[in-house]
């Protein structure tokens, strides 16, 4: 498995997230929410929604690459299926189909409640690093 970036990443530290699993094609991520991540109406942003999706289907996808495998993401959609007013979200993903260059991976968004938040898939791009 390649190493996690998620620790050194500005951006996720600042939005809390946590990688909770990265393996076997398998990705769990966490977002505590805080005042900054909410948008005028007091739900979670959409953006940070979409972040999870994004970040869950990587973590899933990083497990299965190889040491001088690097990914990114090249598509990303969101099914936003009810607004997040939770403490807590966590995107849970599973790789579809892994191949030498393109990986297609699905998620969903939970709340601490156990209610669906929302639905995502994401392509990433597969190549060696250099």
């Amino acid at each position: 498995m390649a190493e996690s970036t998620l620790q050194q990443s500005p951006f996720w530290n600042y939005i809390n997230m946590k990688e909770m699993v990265s393996k076997d094609g398998y990705g769990e991520v966490e977002i505590s929410v805080f005042p900054d991540l909410l948008q005028r109406r007091g739900h979670v942003h959409g953006g940070v929604i979409a972040t999870l999706v994004d970040a869950s289907i990587g973590c899933a996808i990083r497990s299965l690459l190889k040491e001088n495998e690097i990914s990114a993401t090249i598509e990303l959609k969101t099914n936003y299926l009810r607004p997040a007013i939770s403490a807590k979200l966590v995107g849970k993903a599973q790789i579809v189909q892994r191949g030498r260059s393109i990986a297609v991976g699905e998620t969903k968004v939970w709340d601490e409640e156990g209610k669906l938040i929302a639905m995502g898939t994401a392509t990433f791009n597969i190549k060696e690093k250099g």
